[in-house]
């Protein structure tokens, strides 16, 4: 059975702190049917208790810095957790952004990360009275949390509405989780003659201990006869004062001190007996998750006075017991009235049922299943983004130092100079000044400059009949459009057309610079905003060109894109586009290599750029873009729509397109809501979704297993082959060697398979036997580079065949060229795998 492992900053005892007594409790409850693992992270030693069915490994973390606790914590996460687990983070300080951040880097794709809501910065800060002003970092981080997690577990139905609100959040991954509440024995006493209400937890402005003591103070300065007693030690303040207690006292002053009574922190077990003479429980707080405090003091017979806040939605009415105040000082001071005042409402409430929060164990019934890998990238990309310039915020601007200055005015030929000197001068500069920046400015410049000089020259004549259109939307945002347009007049291919479409710009400077465009072979077109599939119809209805180009307005052509494409694809009459890898920039540099294509894995996922060679023929036959898809996907649901149209494609194993990467854009925010988006396109093409068609293309595209054998097989996830040569032709996500082994191993086949499939770094499989049977990732066979580098060993002495398999054996498309990893650029590459099982249905 799997896991939940627990990643914690509080564990109680070893540690204070609310949400280390839910920790700690939910641990317990959970050990006794199953393993629990609690991973505590403290910048102190701790004497770790024991708990029957719980491990508890402890780990240090650095005393200060956010990020670099993060990093830790994702470290050891990433040491203890196993594929299959369900890790659940606290939500303080973002402890769990770099495991979600760096998920795949960290084997974490298959194991379901969630985090629990306790009490977020963001929302602590908004209940205190002097918000903190360095929160901002972790503020982001924490909100990147809650967006990136496989499901956000809250304590209540009453945060529903509000994280879902605040944080973007899927509703279907909101769960609710309450704590466990203890049995506490009810108090046995009655309120004496002078009413005593009770604040039970720790002093703290977040708890709202000011408030009490104000409501408190303007009612005994009207002459009410009363008590208070906070019972609970001293809490956290974001204030520079060190203890609550001397400033609540301050405020009370020496003619009702009397009246004021503080116990410090006391044991739980005591609680029955220190509020036995309590006439109601108030509970004062800003902010609450869940409050504890608060459900105890019911189940000890207590009425209580809450604020309305959405710990308390719901369960807590005068028919729970309680009176609802509404979160003000006015607003308490009436509630504690209308007791001192209504001699019977106290004993009315106390009588009253409590309210029942349910089964805190049923949220781990039915865990979620992780993130799609490409989700979780998008997530991570636009949460990275975020979280950096929350970082850049929250340092002091400055503006342009007087060496930047200095860099702009130095002649170029100086400027080489500059760039030989010493290293250390170099290091003591970079503070003040980026010479790098500044080079990539002077080349950008003088690049446009090229480009002009070119128009000027006329290079660039109308063309009648131009043989390509090159449609470009715009809305607003002409920052990058420049670079784009000078990427198309750098084209070596000579016959292109360029069709710039304003989709309902409103920007000033935009529609300044749109209505200055006076280019040859460029031609501008304004509408209504339509929305980015809408303005690349527009333009390509327009063109009479026999291919078109979709470019965005801020990605660019390397110079050879058509001069490249357009062999490519006249050589296959049947493909409907030649597509191709990517060249990413500006805030990564490095190599983008698709998947080779593969019919099925185009339907669980786009790998094809958006920025392809389309041949004008097949645009017009499927009625070109879906000019709905508004949201992103436009691409993928075309390609789908030209694949059930049979089009073929045609892919160049070059990085011929540039794309820009800056801030959360259109592309990262359509990653980051795959799973949604893919439900989209689904429903466009229910036909190819249908479990049946699904099947038949996974059994003639993606088997399983590629078995070489001696004779064939009719297992529906196997493909048969009866030659080492014929490996090359197979799709089979796993390939083994079983001539000679009879009868076919069918059970250790698939055994072997299950392994690999739960090991995703894997890249072989074998039994115990010697020699081994052993099963081999076809991404390895195919690609040197291929990431899976371990070897899984199950428990069967099957005895294998000595190795036939070639370590590599060469393929088209699989392999990243050499002149792209020997070019010193970083590679990413997507993986050519899906998932070896069919998807369920309810996985859409």
């Amino acid at each position: 059975m799997s896991r939940v492992i627990f990643v914690t900053t509080e564990l109680h005892p070893e540690t204070p702190g609310g949400a280390g007594v839910v920790v700690d409790a939910l641990a317990r409850m959970l050990g006794r049917d199953r393993e629990s693992v609690v991973l505590l992270l403290t910048t102190q030693p701790v004497v770790v208790v024991d708990r029957p069915g719980v491990e508890v490994v402890a780990r240090r973390l650095p005393e200060r810095g956010f990020m670099r606790r993060s990093e830790a914590v994702a470290k050891a996460v990433a040491e203890v957790a196993e594929p299959g687990d369900l890790v659940e983070f606290h939500d303080f300080e973002g402890i769990a952004y770099l495991a979600l951040a760096h998920r795949g880097d960290l084997g974490l794709e298959r194991t379901t990360l969630t985090v629990r809501l306790h009490g977020p910065y963001d929302l602590l800060s908004e209940a205190m009275e002097v918000p903190p002003e360095d929160w901002g970092h972790p503020i982001a981080m924490e909100r990147e949390v809650f967006r990136m997690a496989d499901a956000v577990v809250i304590p209540v139905e009453g945060h529903r509405r509000h994280v879902i609100e605040r944080y973007q959040l899927d509703p279907g991954r909101v769960r609710v989780g309450p704590p466990p509440v203890p049995p506490l024995t009810r108090a046995n006493g009655s309120p004496g003659l002078t009413p005593v209400f009770a604040v039970i937890g720790r002093l703290g402005e977040m708890k709202g201990s000011q408030d009490m003591v104000k409501a408190a103070t303007m009612l005994l300065a009207e002459g009410a006869r009363l008590q208070v007693r906070f019972i609970g030690g001293e809490g956290w303040s974001t204030t520079s004062r060190s203890e609550m207690r001397p400033w609540l006292e301050s405020m009370i002053g020496p003619e009702h001190a009397a009246r004021f009574a503080f116990t410090g922190q006391v044991e739980r077990d005591r609680l029955p007996d220190l509020t036995s003479d309590v006439t109601a429980v108030a509970v004062p707080s800003r902010f609450e998750s869940f409050c504890l405090a608060a459900h105890e003091a019911r189940m000890m017979g207590h009425p209580v006075i809450v604020p309305d806040l959405p710990a308390f939605e719901s369960l807590f009415t005068e028919e729970t017991g309680a009176l609802v105040y509404d979160g003000t000082v006015d607003g308490l001071a009436y509630s504690m009235r209308r007791i001192l005042d209504d001699a019977g409402l106290a004993e009315r409430l106390a009588a009253a049922p409590p309210p029942v929060v349910g089964d805190p164990l049923t949220v781990y019934q039915d865990r979620p299943e992780p993130r799609h890998p490409r989700a979780q990238a998008g997530l991570a990309t636009a949460a990275t983004q975020r979280v950096s310039a929350a970082w850049e915020a929250s340092r002091p601007h400055q503006g342009d130092s007087w060496l930047q200055t200095l860099y702009r005015l130095v002649p170029d030929g100086l400027a080489r100079v500059l760039t030989r000197a010493p290293q250390g001068l170099k290091d003591r500069v970079r503070a003040r000044a980026s010479w790098p920046l500044e080079a990539e400015r002077r080349a950008r410049r003088q690049r446009l400059e090229e480009v002009d000089r070119r128009i000027a020259a006329g290079e660039f004549p109308d063309l009648g009949d131009p043989e390509v259109t090159v449609v470009i939307p715009v809305h607003d945002d002409v920052g990058f459009l420049p670079e784009t347009l000078a990427s198309v007049y750098e084209q070596t291919h000579p016959s292109w057309e360029i069709i710039v479409v304003d989709d309902g710009s409103t920007d000033p400077e935009a529609v300044a610079f749109l209505d200055g465009l006076r280019r040859p072979r460029l031609r501008l077109i304004r509408q209504e905003n339509m929305g980015l599939p809408g303005a690349r119809n527009t333009g390509m209805r327009a063109s009479k060109a026999k291919y078109l180009v979709p470019l965005d307005s801020d990605d660019q052509l390397e110079p050879e894109f058509l001069s490249r494409t357009i062999p490519a694809l006249e050589a296959h009459p049947q493909a409907a586009y030649a597509h191709c890898y990517a060249r990413l920039h500006h805030d990564i540099d490095a190599y983008w290599v698709t998947r080779p294509f593969n019919p099925y894995w185009q339907l669980l996922g786009n790998g094809v750029v958006g920025c392809v060679l389309l041949r004008r023929e097949a645009w017009e036959a499927v009625g070109g873009y879906d000019e709905t898809m508004t949201l992103g996907n436009e691409d993928w649901e075309l390609w789908l729509r030209l694949m059930s149209g049979r089009w073929g494609q045609v892919q160049v194993p070059d990085a011929l397109f540039r794309y820009r990467k800056h801030g959360v854009s259109m592309s990262v925010s359509t990653e980051a809501r795959f799973e949604e988006g893919r439900r989209l396109v689904r429903d466009r093409h229910l036909h190819l979704y249908q479990t049946d068609r699904l099947q038949r293309f996974k059994r003639r595209w993606y088997p399983l297993v590629t078995v070489l054998a001696d004779r064939p097989g009719e297992e529906d996830d196997r493909e048969y082959v009866s030659g080492v040569e014929e490996l090359g032709a197979g799709w089979g996500k796993y390939v083994i060697d079983v001539r000679g082994v009879d009868p076919e191993p069918v059970a250790t086949i698939a055994a072997l398979a299950d392994a690999l499939e739960s090991q995703p770094k894997a890249a072989r499989a074998v039994t115990a036997g010697l020699p081994p049977l052993v099963m081999v990732r076809r991404w390895n066979l195919h690609d040197r580079g291929a990431t899976p580098d371990r070897a899984v060993v199950i428990e069967d002495p099957l005895v294998g065949p000595e190795p036939t398999v070639p370590d590599h054996l060469p393929r088209a498309g699989w392999e990243v060229p050499p002149h792209l990893t020997d070019s010193g650029v970083a590679v990413q590459r997507q993986p050519p795998e899906e998932d070896g099982r069919l998807p369920h249905a309810d996985s859409w």
